[in-house]
């Protein structure tokens, strides 16, 4: 295999550790993480783990790019910015593949980008730099996963499984596409073995598409309880969360976020104008039903 030598950045959080574990369990791959001295971050105690200052210095990161053949960076969004220096580093390390942080919304999409500039700029500023370095012979992949499903269902989306309440935009009919974190893990492990066919290129990755009220029924089937549901409108919502973000208040951005994922045409549900990488990737078959079921009975 081509890729065997891993370096997660920032592998703890919410989506690092599914990276983390899809890695570890396949026995083709070494894998390690970098990670800040002050964090908190727990990781199985047999893993590698490079600790280098809060700033990421050069030279710390330098050491641990050494002899990497990919690495993936789950860096903050507020941090993104770092990620260009981090690119050069892994250039000068030799590096065969960087995958920056991108999981989430794609922000290929205009209108998106609009609504959030502030979160979305950043991320595409990075993949285009990553463009203008792939005749230095680094290749990259950018994942577009949608929200996480495990957070879109801790109130992310709006739905507030343990008090049976939800809040809906507009009338709920919007369609949105969302991927678990284990097949988010499985997905960027399995990009690394299909490497030729996932080089330089947006990765487009799905779990299901739902619309809020399919979320909404299935909920009120598996716990067997009816929800309080507040239906509010869309607009009214996203002038609340600019408003938020323009004082500094960056609670807003999920009110952004969820708007573009529950007002059609925003890019929410890009399995409308764009083929998931699915099948390439041996992303397994899963349902809204069965993957609720496991979170309510957390």
């Amino acid at each position: 295999m081509a890729l065997r030598n891993v370096l997660i950045i920032g592998a703890g959080g919410h989506l690092g550790p599914s990276i983390l574990a899809a890695f570890r369990n396949d026995s083709r791959f070494n894998v390690s993480v970098l990670s800040r001295q002050s964090s908190s971050s727990k990781f199985p105690k047999d893993t590698k783990v490079h600790r280098v200052g809060d700033d990421y210095p050069d030279e710390g990161v330098l050491s641990a790019f050494k002899d990497q053949d990919a690495v993936i960076s789950t860096i903050a969004t507020a941090s993104a910015g770092q990620q260009t220096r981090f690119i050069d580093l892994a250039i000068k390390a030799g590096v065969k593949r960087f995958v920056p942080s991108e999981f989430g919304s794609d922000t290929r999409v205009p209108s998106a980008m609009d609504i959030l500039p502030q979160y979305f700029g950043g991320k595409q500023a990075t993949v285009d730099y990553l463009i203008s370095k792939e005749k230095e012979g680094l290749t990259w992949s950018s994942f577009v996963t949608g929200p996480f499903f495990e957070l879109a269902m801790a109130g992310f989306m709006g739905f507030d499984i343990p008090n049976r309440k939800a809040t809906i935009y507009n009338d709920g009919e919007g369609s949105w596409s969302t991927t678990t974190l284990p097949s988010i893990g499985i997905a960027l492990k399995n990009s690394l073995i299909e490497f030729e066919k996932t080089a330089n290129r947006y990765i487009y990755v799905a779990s299901f598409t739902v619309k809020q009220n399919e979320v909404l029924k299935a909920l009120e089937k598996v716990t067997g309880s009816k929800f309080d549901v507040e239906y509010v409108d869309g607009e009214a919502q996203r002038a609340i969360g600019t408003e938020k973000i323009s004082q500094g208040d960056f609670s807003g951005a999920m009110l952004l976020i969820r708007y573009i994922n529950s007002v059609d045409g925003n890019g929410g549900n890009y399995a409308l104008y764009h083929p998931t990488d699915n099948k390439l990737l041996s992303l397994p078959e899963e349902t809204l039903e069965e993957e609720l079921k496991k979170i309510v009975s957390q």
